[in-house]
Order: C-alpha cells, then structure tokens, then sequence
C-alpha cells in the first residue's frame, strides 16, 4: 500500500516535511504517515477471480466504487489474475501484507477461514442474497467469527456464493436414481460427501484437467457450477444438465489486510465501511447474478447441450433425507479439524442470520433461473 500527501500539496511539500514523516512497509509500497484530510491511499490488489467472471466483475465493482466515494482518496493497483499470488494463496498474501486487499475462493484457504466454509453444506443455502447477507453478520457481529478473522488480519468485505450446484452428464439425469453409478467430478470435501451418498463416484481432478478426463473416458459426469460448465467448455462433452436442487457449495471472498483497512483516517474507513454495507445489502448478487446471466447466454448457445432442466421438488427432497444429515455432520468435522470451538453454536448463529434474510423477494441464482430459460427456448 502506498499512501501520501493530496497531489496538489505538490512533492516540494512532501519534500520540506520529510523530516516529520515515518516511513512503513506495506504490501510492495511504502507507507508516509502524513497528516490531514487530503492524504491519499494506495492500495494493492490480489486477484484470484478470471476475468469474465462473475467474481471478477464483483471485485472491480467494489473498488470502483471506493474509489468513487472517497473522491479519489482511495485508488487501488489492480493486478491480473495470480499476477501477485496463485488463487489458492491469496488469502494468506493478504493476511501477511504482500497485498492490501484480495479476491480468491474462500476454501482455498480453511485454515483462515473456516467460518466462510458454512456455504458448502449441501441444501442449506438456496437464497443467494440471504446467504450474503448472514455472512456480512456473523462477521461483524458475532465474536467468534469476527475473532477468526482478527486472529486472520483480515478485514472482512464479503463472500458470495459462486452459483448453485449443476450435474452433467453424458446421460440424462432425470431423478436421484439416475445418478447411482455416475463417476463424476467434484471439488469440496462437503460436496463429495453428499454426492457419494447418493451412489456417485468422485473423482477430485483439477478444474484444467476435467475436460481431458472426460474426453479419455475417466469420468463421465461433473458437479459444478454454470460458469465452470460454459467457461471450461464442458458443454462439449457433456449434453445433460440439471439442477439438482442441492444449493449452493462454496464461495468467493474479498477481504482487506486489516493493518491496511486500519490506516485510513476514520473519515475514510467510514466511507469504505458504507460502501462494504452497500454491496453486501444487494450490489454483491446484483453484479454477480448479472455477470452469470451472460455465462448463461453460453448454455442457451450450445449446439451440444441437449436438455438443462431442474429436478422437482420431490426428488430434491429425496437426496436431502438422503444425505442432508450427513452433509452438515461432514462440515461439523471440517471445522473440528481447524480447531474452531463450538461450531454448532456458530451454525445456529449462521442460520438465525440466513433466515432472517430469507425472502421470495430476494434474487433467483442465474444458473437455476437459466435452466428455466433454456426449457422455454426449447419446449
């Protein structure tokens, strides 16, 4: 990070005051404690979002609009994708201060941030604004959570949910009876769990390495979600898709370095925490459903795709009496791994959250609202 004196002091003032000003390491800039309230900030990113997805476009949204409500005070050095930490060290590149403010996957990193892990219990979060919502909670208002974040360095902007779990298939996949047998790809201990359970056999290839694999026959199926489906190409081989009705199963994240969040002048952390509340109150789903909706654009698209359609509410339930126990048992583990005390009461805390959130009027995620869109185009 990389802070001085308002331009229109000019560098001889700076020059004239150096004698009073103490010198910091930030992320890969210095640090010049002046005074006032024309001092100006510099922030460098760490980004682990693609570009053209929804996720990247979330976080050019946010600093766009810092950058905008602090009249310029704030800016930030955006950086390519991995250019300053591989996506799954973003987290740690932040906390350690090598960058300023990051964008990642939140599991690529549990062991700083195993609360954010809530969002892969299978069938528990269906409401993608409710989910946004009970995250920015818990992490500003329950002191467990807050602590890990703390403990992290971190100052929590938000986590989103990346887009509800879709199979495909080079077969249709028309109830739960039909995915008994299915070799499938898959990430996330939580999800594997839940898939295995309906008879699927996981394979836990890379993202890079599913199309190859499917092509030499080592799988033939994928869990995952819209965005991976088009933007990977997996479309080509792979003409079946549902929705299963299993929710969400994990998130990407943005946080500040909390040292950096913490050497803005009270004036601007006021103005960067409006803008955090602002997105986490409907610009995070806004920005996110929109960039999808032209991922969907890919689906509908296709040559290849044959059917994408979702299940109906009886064989969801299905699977959830099915494995819904064993899906939050899988995460209870998870967390007991990462030493985090009392989970369950963390769980219950997320939950209230989530529910008080919950509404018919909240958005539909893209990709199931797809489904519908594709069933229209080809009924």
């Amino acid at each position: 990070m990389k802070k001085s004196l308002t331009p229109r002091l000019g560098k001889l003032a700076a020059v004239a005051a150096a004698g009073a000003l103490a010198l910091t390491a930030c992320g890969d800039g210095v640090v010049d404690q002046g005074g006032g309230s024309g001092e100006t900030f510099e922030f460098t990113q760490a980004n682990g979002a693609l570009d053209g997805t929804p996720h990247a476009a979330v976080s050019e949204a946010y600093m766009d609009a810092v950058e905008e409500a602090s009249d310029g005070q704030i800016t930030f050095e955006r950086t390519s994708f991995e250019a300053t930490c591989a996506m799954d060290e973003v987290a740690d590149c932040v906390s350690d201060g090598r960058a300023d403010i990051g964008v990642t996957v939140t599991d690529y990193t549990p062991h700083l941030l195993p609360t954010l892990s809530v969002m892969s219990i299978s069938f528990l979060n269906n409401d993608i604004q409710a989910s946004v919502e009970a995250l920015y909670d818990v992490h500003n208002n329950y002191e467990p959570a807050s602590q890990e974040l703390e403990n992290a360095n971190l100052e929590y902007i938000g986590a989103w949910p990346v887009g509800a779990l879709l199979l495909g298939s080079d077969e249709p996949i028309e109830s739960l009876e039909a995915v008994n047998g299915m070799s499938a790809r898959a990430a996330g201990p939580v999800t594997q769990r839940t898939l295995e359970a309906a008879g699927i056999n996981v394979n836990a290839i890379t993202a890079a390495e599913t199309y190859e694999s499917l092509q030499r026959g080592v799988i033939d199926s994928v869990a995952s979600s819209l965005d991976f489906a088009v933007n990977y190409n997996i479309t080509e081989q792979l003409p079946y898709w549902v929705d299963p009705g299993l929710g969400q199963y994990t998130a990407y994240g943005m946080w500040w370095n909390k040292d950096a969040y913490d050497s803005l002048t009270p004036e601007l952390q006021e103005t960067v925490d409006g803008v955090t509340q602002e997105f986490n109150q409907g610009e995070i789903i806004a920005t996110s459903n929109g960039a999808l909706e032209e991922v969907c654009q890919g689906m509908l698209d296709s040559p290849d795709v044959e059917n994408f359609s979702s299940w109906p509410e009886e064989e969801t339930q299905a699977w959830e009496d099915l494995a819904g126990d064993e899906a939050q048992a899988a995460w209870l583990e998870i967390m007991e791994d990462y030493n985090f005390t009392d989970a369950e009461a963390y769980l219950d805390e997320y939950v209230a959250a989530y529910e008080s959130h919950e509404s018919e009027e909240n958005p539909v995620d893209a990709g199931i609202a797809c489904a519908d869109t594709w069933q229209e185009q080809n009924s």
